[in-house]
């Protein structure tokens, strides 16, 4: 529990005649870590190895089917997977199959490019609606858009503010010879001016000068009849396209149905086939043998070994040999206690061989964070909320942040018993909590509670620090290094209580073997300690806040509530809107100082970190 699991470094070679049957069996035990092998500039026998033969027509299906998966919607929620052992694309069902992808996929891409030239043609009438549904207000025959020998005219929008009588009239001192049209439409006026050729310049200065917009109707040239008529024929010829559109969705979804299961079987099973085919991507080759460098568990090394020699009827080498530090990690942790993995992973995993802090994180976090928020009520009602969203939720991570604040939210119940704290009020129902700790009474008791937990955080930190390196390092590096500071430590408290000498001489003392073990880089951080401890404070603090909240929502409700009739309403409101605040702050500031205090004052005392994630090959989440 308190080490990563134990790892064993294996070498395999072999005839490349062997290989994918090696690879496959591989791939179903599920156990080696593949050390990706990368090719020296030196090197003249080993290359990087050669996918097989298939896997491009596999990774061309596979691309196939997820864009049929996407174009069609396919879920696989509802469908549940079975792994079946790794096949040829060579064999019958295989080919089969390939040749039922190509042909959804034409399938597919048929109605998609339908569907993409009636989005087209839809456009087009939209642009054309647009065009004829103002002209429509002025009550006109389309012939009269036309070209004409003696006339020239002029359609398009003039803005609000124009003021029509005065265009009118300034029309008209150009020439009487001219006609205007005029409706308002969408805020604007909507005009079409015919005018004898003579004076079609100084019409056009008119309208710019007035800021008109003209409208082209180049697009409209193949209809004729009255404009509501040609509207009208629009509007018929978007219902058709919208109706065909639908069909053609329709019937995508109908495939969407009919080939669900397909899909999602076919997808996993292409997905397991591409990864074992392109295999040979990750490990040595010559042109006549292959070599692949990995890790598994050391427990399975004996099993693994036997078994791989009795499929390849003893034609390979394998060599087992003891994990060094860059060996790839996996936890080992209860199972109350694995979801704090999630936590220590989003700082870094450790190192091989170093101690894993998940357990010490599983004690603490939730006690900090309990610490810190401390009401019964909030506890419980978290803890009800959190458990009903993680039984609905999906996914590993959410999951596993859902666990961790429940237990936040067990020990935030836990210590509002010790406060006496029920949504920031000492009654539950009539019943009246006895604390034995009353937060805002004896803050001081609770700063001496917090600067507690943090000498004995930071020492145990410590002390994890002395047994990784006294197993990396040595006794002399670990005495001097971490024990030091413990010493350092213990000198002070020797001095607080009163014996200046020898507390002064064991301070000296550590103080020259941080020297020792750190250099002046030591000496700098000498003050560090007492910063590090001093940072728990913000567990009172943070603790304070928070009761201190709730007492004032409970404050204000009750006042509220004392003037009767709306004040009722309003003390409801307060009451509610004010603990879900105070819920909101007291889950998000805690969690934030508890990974603080975690990550920075905790894991710099022995953390290394570093680790790469074991990754079998074949297993798939």
């Amino acid at each position: 529990m308190l080490k990563p699991k134990k790892m064993c470094k294996v070498t395999i070679a072999g005839p490349k005649s062997m290989r994918d049957q090696v690879v496959s069996f591989l791939y179903g035990r599920e156990i080696l870590h593949i050390d990706e092998y990368t090719r020296p500039a030196d090197e003249k026998v080993l290359d990087i190895g050669i996918p097989t033969e298939k896997a491009s027509r596999l990774s061309e299906d596979l691309v196939k089917l997820r864009s049929i998966k996407k174009h069609l919607n396919v879920s696989k929620n509802s469908k549940t997977q079975i792994d079946r052992k790794v096949v040829s694309i060579d064999t019958p069902d295989q080919k089969e199959i390939s040749t039922q992808i190509d042909g959804i996929d034409a399938q597919i891409v048929d109605h998609l490019d339908k569907i993409r030239a009636l989005n087209d043609s839809l456009a087009l009438l939209k642009a054309k609606e647009d065009i004829v549904a103002p002209i429509s207000r002025l009550d006109l025959d389309w012939k009269v858009f036309t070209q004409y020998d003696h006339l020239s005219y002029q359609v398009g929008y003039l803005p609000k503010n124009v003021d029509i009588s005065k265009f009118k009239k300034e029309l008209s001192d150009i020439t009487d010879d001219q006609q205007l049209f005029h409706e308002d439409y969408a805020g604007r006026h909507i005009i079409a001016v015919f005018a004898v050729n003579g004076k079609k310049d100084e019409i056009a200065t008119l309208l710019s000068n007035n800021n008109f917009v003209q409208i082209s109707l180049r697009c409209l040239e193949e209809f004729e009849g009255h404009s509501d008529s040609i509207l009208k024929t629009i509007n018929d010829e978007q219902k058709h396209l919208t109706a065909e559109k639908k069909r053609l969705k329709d019937e995508m979804a109908s495939l969407g149905e009919k080939y669900s299961s397909f899909i999602i079987d076919n997808e996993h099973d292409y997905s397991r086939d591409l990864e074992v085919g392109e295999a040979p991507l990750r490990f040595a080759e010559s042109k006549n043998a292959f070599l692949i460098e990995g890790w598994i568990p050391e427990k399975d090394n004996r099993s693994m070994e036997s078994e791989l020699r009795n499929k390849t009827h003893g034609k390979i080498y394998i060599k087992m040999a003891e994990a060094g530090e860059d060996a790839p990690v996996e936890l080992k942790n209860p199972k109350g206690v694995k979801p704090f993995e999630f936590l220590i992973d989003l700082y870094s995993r450790p190192s091989y061989g170093e101690i894993d802090p998940t357990f010490f994180m599983f004690l603490t976090f939730p006690l900090f964070f309990g610490f810190m928020l401390g009401d019964l009520g909030y506890g419980l009602l978290t803890f009800a909320l959190f458990f009903i969203i993680r039984a609905k939720a999906k996914g590993d991570e959410i999951r596993s942040v859902l666990s961790v604040l429940m237990f936040a939210s067990f020990m935030t119940a836990v210590f509002g018993i010790v406060f006496g704290e029920f949504f920031g009020a000492e009654h539950i129902f009539g019943y009246h909590m006895t604390p034995i700790l009353h937060r805002l009474h004896h803050p001081i008791t609770l700063l001496n509670l917090a600067i507690g937990m943090g000498v004995a955080h930071v020492n145990m930190g410590l002390m994890i620090g002395f047994y990784n390196m006294l197993k990396a390092h040595g006794l002399k590096a670990a005495i001097l290094e971490k024990a030091s500071w413990m010493t350092l430590q213990a000198g002070g408290v020797v001095l607080a209580l009163g014996n200046t000498t020898i507390g002064a001489i064991i301070m000296l003392v550590s103080v020259v073997m941080i020297t020792l073990g750190e250099g002046l880089k030591g000496l700098f951080e000498l003050p560090s300690i007492l910063a590090n401890i001093l940072s728990y404070s913000r567990l009172m603090a943070v603790g304070l806040a928070s009761a201190i909240l709730a007492l004032v929502v409970n404050e204000m409700a009750h006042m509220a509530f004392s003037s009767g009739g709306f004040g009722l309403i309003m003390g409801t409101i307060i009451l509610v809107a004010g603990h879900s605040i105070a819920i909101f702050l007291g889950f998000l500031s805690p969690f934030i100082h508890s990974m603080r205090l975690h990550y920075v004052e905790f894991f710099m005392k022995f953390y290394t970190g570093g680790g790469q994630k074991y990754i079998p090959f074949g297993r798939r989440d």
